[in-house]
């Protein structure tokens, strides 16, 4: 009787060391090692196993970045094509994302815990860095992991656009490149030669690091144009006529590129899609819509760029923001080409639609200031004032953040994503 009493006891006691050896191999499973072969850990199967993010998401000068996207993953975001490309929004589906502010900030809740990829991207600017999440915390994202490059590196981790500018004497689209991080602004107030990550064409002002002649850009055929995003021609490009190169630049833009137009640069949007602008007068040259030089003020249409504004430039009133240095009037813009529009969900498809941006208030009441268009998997830019007049400034002019605004906006993705729940 007593040897058996002896015996129960002892099963009762190895019986519970077994127990608890099992339990605490279950806590290490759900801890860090992946128990259904997902090739993640399993530090999401419980409660307590997650953290939030928090950040702020700026320019490689410093300004705050509107509506970037920002997603945790477990593999690398995805790669910016060196080239024109079709791009429909990502499939956020099971993702944590987010898209920024109007100041830059972001939060993204319940992430698991332990070692993850951040992807910041607006347009066709990307950063991924590597991030550790700790549990049950809400954890500070320091801003340089989230800050756009204005460089990139070659390996996946920053990328930037390929864009070319051609040179101009009077409109230097390169200097406010150079005030978004692109490039150096020397003491003159102009891009440094030789700092800027873009390609410059001698054109009507001609640069020691420029590539080429602008003819170049055109001559090398149509593969060479398309390696580049988005291309500007500001106000008096005198090298080059559109209605040469009609094909191309169709041809580009259906393929994704980006054209942007600015002041007597309207033959650039013109020729090649003649349904959508109307310009003022003669629309059938090189300088469609042009006239005196004029100064006005213009109401900001879009919802998201007068938040965004309010920010950078609190001091501008938005329904009468400065313009300056316009030289074009358009008159109105229609919808157009019917089956290369895109539709809601990024397809192509259907009218094309022009979206107004800003509308004249003084020197031509009602009429766009600034206009984007898409066509198929490309845009098309045109402002009737100048980017950069030719007297230099560091600081970003008011009228410049409009255009800044754009220069990102019209890099971003097709459709819309789904707000996450």
């Amino acid at each position: 009787m007593k040897m058996r009493a002896i015996f129960y006891v002892l099963v009762a006691i190895f019986g519970a060391a077994y127990l608890v050896n099992c339990s605490d191999d279950s806590d290490r499973r759900s801890a860090g090692t992946d128990g259904d072969s997902d090739g993640d850990s399993d530090v999401d199967t419980g409660p307590g196993y997650f953290g939030d993010l928090a950040g702020t998401v700026v320019s490689a000068t410093g300004f705050p970045i509107s509506g970037a996207l920002v997603y945790v993953t477990n593999g690398d975001g995805a790669d910016i094509p060196d080239e024109v490309y079709c791009y429909t929004c990502d499939n956020m589906t099971d993702q944590k994302w987010t898209l920024t502010n109007a100041d830059g900030t972001w939060f993204i809740g319940q992430v698991p815990a332990g070692e993850r990829n951040l992807i910041t991207r607006k347009g066709f600017f990307q950063r991924q860095r590597a991030i550790d999440v700790v549990q049950d915390v809400v954890n500070d994202i320091p801003i340089d992991q989230t800050t756009l490059p204005g460089e990139g590196t070659g390996d996946g981790l920053d990328q930037i656009p390929n864009y070319a500018v051609l040179l101009n004497w009077y409109d230097r689209p390169e200097d406010m490149l150079a005030k978004m991080g692109l490039a150096q602004l020397d003491a003159t107030g102009h891009v440094e030669s030789g700092t800027e990550n873009f390609d410059m064409y001698n054109d009507s002002e001609s640069y020691p690091s420029a590539v080429g002649e602008s003819s170049s850009m055109f001559s090398q055929g149509q593969g060479w144009i398309n390696q580049y995003h988005m291309i500007f021609f500001p106000c008096i490009c005198g090298m080059n006529t559109a209605a040469d190169h009609i094909p191309m630049l169709k041809s580009y833009v259906e393929a994704g590129g980006k054209i942007y137009g600015s002041c007597y640069a309207g033959q650039w949007p013109e020729q090649p899609f003649p349904d959508i602008i109307d310009f003022r007068g003669d629309d059938t040259g090189t300088s469609p819509g042009s006239g005196s030089q004029y100064s006005t003020t213009g109401k900001i249409e879009d919802p998201e760029m007068r938040e965004w504004l309010a920010v950078v430039a609190p001091t501008e009133n938005v329904d009468s923001f400065p313009f300056h240095g316009a030289w074009v009037v358009m008159d109105s813009v229609s919808s157009g080409y019917d089956g290369h529009g895109v539709l809601p969900n990024g397809s192509i498809g259907g009218m094309v639609e022009p979206t107004v941006w800003v509308t004249d208030l003084q020197e031509s009441p009602n009429s766009p200031l600034t206009v984007t268009f898409p066509y198929e998997c490309g845009k098309v830019f045109f402002s009737s004032y100048q980017v950069v007049e030719s007297e230099p400034s560091p600081a970003v002019r008011a009228q410049e953040w409009v255009l800044i605004y754009l220069f990102y906006d019209i890099g971003v993705c097709e459709g819309d994503y789904e707000p996450p729940e």
